[in-house]
Order: structure tokens, then C-alpha cells, then sequence
């Protein structure tokens, strides 16, 4: 059955308010949504916010196997944010929803899979007639998509279901943040990391230090407070930031400088719960890219890790919530991890799992891994490059490199790529390899 994928990469539940975005951020992610084509299936329909050329989706639906003819792309007018977000009153457009309505009654679609299922996706669902048909609507279209991507919320179902993470609290006032970040963490030499509830891939996060010389991964920033002093300046300089504007608690935990961050995907379905992948992060100092599998799959911490996640996803599965959920978690310097954060949506893996399935195949996870980059230059010419340095993803070996994104941008550096490989070793020769390509092709320009 066909379905209707809506690639809304940034909602306000999601990040709260979107004008703090920056254009650029905001242009970055407009690119970024092309993500979502590799979840196509023949029939569907892709709503994005900024047309991918002809060249790229053809190249996706050839490597699919899907014929380009039965995928309608469709793209609303630009809204108040800019043309790179699919704010609600793109989404919420007349002349949109009047040609989506047409839309799904010629291609017989019969699923509505967004980035996140917020509230007005679930207005859309309603409009269209797909509300009766999506699993776990009822829960969604109260709020549950938003509730289950705050952190706080995740601190709490996690202290329920009693799984491992690093120490910590979800502070409501300022004196009460304070308090914990001296008298927990920082009096005792330990850095802290403070999180926005809503926002996502690190750009919602600091460090606050009692010494200086702390890596901020997974985080915006390293603020060194040497006393509580300068934690209370720090506070009463960030806390409208980190609140978003007094709209939500923060949350505050121990950070582990040197800790390795991994990600694990399970689809929540009626039938119970699916282990999808499992994956290392490439922190720049956020998010820049993954690793899939994960190279911690064989520390003696890392299967009570799966059972912990799915653990979680047990408690979420009973309140109803149906789809995918992507828990986050750090290897530590001592080699336990710990989970330390969920997603309730579609995460920045769920592109390279259908990859993984549908391209590279019965190889993946076992006989090949998957290596992402991200915020890439790319030639105009990327694909003819790739195939004639040999780089090009081969359905034969299966390895090469994949073009996830293709950078569309006047300004350079928002294409994707994705190496499969045989083993991590030959990856990094293929990255190092593309690497060359690359900064040749800059030259060139």
C-alpha cells in the first residue's frame, strides 16, 4: 500500500520555536529532507520542503528498484520560516491539501509517514481521511508525539522502567539547576551538561566545566564556571535560552568527557516490539554522521544495553505510541553505558537501515557496515566523479559510496554521503579515497 511521506525535519514541538533557527540552519535542513526518498516505495507520495533535482531522484528510485514514474514529489509554497522548513502553515495550505487529497485517492495510499508525527501532521491525517488507518492515532493526535521527544519525559519513563542513566535532574527553576549543577557535579569535579527539553542532534546543549579543556561533544559549547559564582552568571545569562523562553524545564546530567555516543532503532507495531539497527555517532562536535553497526556491539555492556532500550520501549509501547523509537545512550570512559536521551520519531538512521535493507541487502549488518558523513561539498558533476574514480556504490560487491543528499546549495556543504563497506578498514580507505575526490573537485572550481 502506498503511503504519503511528509519530510518535516523541524517542528515547533520538536524544537520549540523555529525562528530562532538560523537562515542558514534553516536552508541546511531543507537539503537535509531529502533523507526521507530512501524510505520510497512504487506509488508514493514525497511532500518536501525544497524541490531535490531530477537527476538525484532518479538515482534513488534506480537504486531502489522503483519505477520514477509512480512517485509524485510534491512541494508547498514557502511559508513564514523560509522555504527550507515544513512549518504548519505550509503543511496547513488549502491548495496543498485540496491536490494531497486528490493525491491519495489516485494512488491508493493508505499510510501517512512524516519525520514527526506532530499536531499538524495529525490535522493533516484527519483532513485526509488517514487517521482511522495509522496505528497508535488516537495517542498521537493528543499530544503524544510531542511528550515523547521531551527529555524530561524521557528522564521520568526511564527512572520507571529502571534502566541505566548518568545522574541526573529535570530542574524547573533556575535556584533548583543551580543547586544540583554545584552541589552533584561541578563542587565534586565533575562537568555538566544541560539540556533544552525540546531540540535535537546536540544544537540544544552546553557544558558547564569546573575546568577548562573539555571537549564539548554532543554539545554547542564548553562554559568553564570555576565557582558558583560564574555558574550563577552562566544561569542567569542562558536560562531564557535554555528554558525557550520559560516555556519548558531544562534537564541537567553528568557529562563524560571521552565518551563514545551510540544510537539503537526499534519499530513499535501492533505486534510488539523490532529491533531495527543499532549505530555509533560521528560528533563534530554534534552530529555530523553514524557508523552501522556499532563498533561497541562487542563490549560485555553492550546486549544489557539492547535489553535496557528495549526495556524503554516497552513502557512506550503500553501508553500506546506505535512507530519508531531511537534511544540514545554514551560509552563511558570505564566501558558502561548509559542511556541518556529517546526520539519518538524518525531519527537521522532510519534513511540508512532501509538502505541497509533494501540496497546493500542480506549483507547488512553482519558482512558490511555503513559509514555516514554529513555538511559535504559536492561537485556538480558528483555522480559521473564517483563512477569514474570507482567509488561509485557497486550492486555487485555491494560497496561504494551512496550520494544520501545531494548538495543543492549555492554555497556548498549540505550533501550527504554513505559508504558501505566490507569491514570498518576498507571504509576508512573509501572515505580517505572520496576525501581526495572531493578536495580535488574544490580545487578545480
Amino acid at each position: 500500500m502506498a503511503k504519503l511521506i511528509i519530510s518535516n525535519q523541524r517542528t515547533e514541538e520538536m524544537v520549540g520555536d523555529l525562528q530562532i533557527l538560523s537562515p542558514e540552519y534553516r536552508e541546511y535542513l531543507g537539503n537535509q529532507a531529502q533523507r526521507m526518498a530512501w524510505s520510497m516505495q512504487e506509488g508514493d507520495v514525497l511532500v518536501l520542503p525544497v524541490l531535490p533535482g531530477e537527476r538525484f531522484l532518479r538515482y534513488v528510485t534506480d537504486l531502489l528498484h522503483i519505477d520514477r514514474g509512480t512517485i509524485e514529489v510534491v512541494v508547498p509554497p514557502a511559508g513564514h520560516y523560509g522555504a527550507g522548513i515544513l512549518s504548519r502553515d505550509r503543511l496547513m495550505n488549502e491548495d496543498l491539501l485540496r491536490q494531497l487529497k486528490h493525491l491519495v485517492a489516485s494512488h491508493g495510499i493508505g499510510e501517512i509517514f512524516p519525520f514527526h508525527f506532530d499536531s499538524t501532521i495529525a490535522a493533516m491525517a484527519k483532513g485526509l481521511g488517514l487517521d482511522a488507518m495509522t496505528p497508535g492515532f488516537g495517542f498521537l493526535d493528543q499530544g503524544g508525539g510531542k511528550l515523547l521527544n521531551s527529555k524530561a519525559a524521557f528522564r521520568a519513563l526511564a527512572a520507571g522502567a529502571g534502566v541505566a542513566v548518568p545522574e541526573g535532574r529535570v530542574c524547573t527553576t533556575q535556584d533548583e539547576a543551580e543547586e544540583f549543577v554545584w552541589r552533584e557535579l561541578l563542587s565534586q569535579g565533575r562537568p555538566a551538561i544541560l539540556k533544552q527539553d525540546f531540540h535535537v542532534a546536540g544544537f540544544g546543549n552546553e557544558i558547564v566545566s569546573p575546568v577548562p579543556g573539555v571537549e564539548p561533544v554532543g554539545a554547542l559549547r564548553t562554559v568553564v564556571a570555576t565557582d558558583r559564582e560564574e555558574l550563577t552568571k552562566y544561569l542567569a545569562e542562558r536560562w531564557y535560552w535554555l528554558t525557550d523562553a520559560g516555556r519548558s524545564p531544562v534537564v541537567v546530567e553528568r557529562y563524560f568527557a571521552d565518551s563514545l555516543p551510540l544510537c539503537v532503532e526499534f519499530h513499535l507495531t501492533g505486534q510488539g516490539i523490532e529491533l531495527a539497527g543499532h549505530g555509533a555517532m560521528r560528533m563534530q562536535p554534534v552530529l555530523n554522521g553514524h557508523v552501522w553497526p556499532a563498533p561497541a556491539a562487542g563490549l560485555p555492556a553492550f546486549d544489557p544495553f539492547l535489553r535496557e532500550a528495549h526495556e524503554l520501549c516497552t513502557a512506550v509501547h503500553a501508553m500506546g505510541y506505535r512507530g519508531i523509537v531511537s534511544v540514545d545512550a554514551i560509552v563511558t570512559p570505564a566501558q558502561k553505558i548509559l542511556i541518556n536521551e529517546f526520539n519518538c520519531r524518525v531519527s537521522g538512521s532510519t534513511h540508512a537501515y532501509h538502505i541497509g535493507e533494501r540496497i546493500v541487502g542480506a549483507e547488512f549488518p553482519n558482512g558490511r557496515v555503513l559509514v555516514e558523513q554529513r555538511r559535504c561539498t559536492f561537485p556538480s558533476a558528483v555522480f559521473e566523479r564517483l563512477a569514474d574514480s570507482g567509488l561509485a556504490y557497486d550492486p555487485v560487491s555491494r560497496t561504494g559510496v551512496l550520494v544520501t543528499v545531494e548538495d543543492s546549495s549555492a554555497s556548498g556543504g549540505y550533501g550527504e554521503y554513505c559508504i558501505a563497506a566490507e569491514n570498518t578498514e576498507q571504509a576508512e580507505r573509501m572515505e580517505q579515497a572520496l576525501a581526495g575526490l572531493l578536495a580535488q573537485s574544490e580545487r578545480a572550481a
